[in-house]
């Protein structure tokens, strides 16, 4: 499985970092994290734990 993937923009492939992350959701499927991009897409991240 992989351990790391790098985040880039759903609309332009920027990629994404802290400056473009907007929001973080915990729930029991996992962390989502909602980044904003310069073009302005949303691009939304879903980690789930290994459990």
């Amino acid at each position: 499985m992989l351990e790391r993937l790098d985040t880039a923009c759903e609309g332009c492939d920027r990629r994404l970092g802290e400056e473009q992350w907007r929001l973080t959701v915990e729930t029991r499927g996992g962390v989502r994290h909602a980044y904003e991009c310069r073009c302005g897409t949303v691009t939304i991240t879903v980690a789930r734990d290994g459990n």
